[in-house]
């Protein structure tokens, strides 16, 4: 199995980048905080590697804001979907063999 990795790229020309990549167990921890004077923040921890996810400015939630929460859903519906469809692939090869 590939654990879960994180690295930081300095470059003299401008901002670091951060380039997180995220292989989810079941001990993976995925989150959705919700709050009463804030928006929510999502969070998703496996070891050593934690992403949040929220709006830019928490004292107010703009129309971009909710179509990027959209295309982020959206994405993780076909994700779903794949996995699904390769699951059931995958059993039925097993079931043929």
């Amino acid at each position: 199995m590939i654990p879960s990795t994180a690295y930081v790229c300095y470059r003299p020309d401008g901002p670091a980048q951060v380039n997180a990549s995220l292989r989810l167990t079941g001990k993976s921890h995925i989150q959705c905080s919700t709050y009463e004077d804030c928006p929510a923040i999502l969070s998703v921890i496996d070891a050593h590697v934690s992403v949040s996810v929220t709006v830019p400015d928490s004292d107010k939630v703009t129309v971009e804001d909710l179509d990027v929460a959209v295309r982020l859903a959206e994405a993780l519906a076909d994700y779903i979907t794949d996995l699904r469809r390769r699951l059931a692939a995958q059993d039925q090869a097993a079931d043929a063999a």
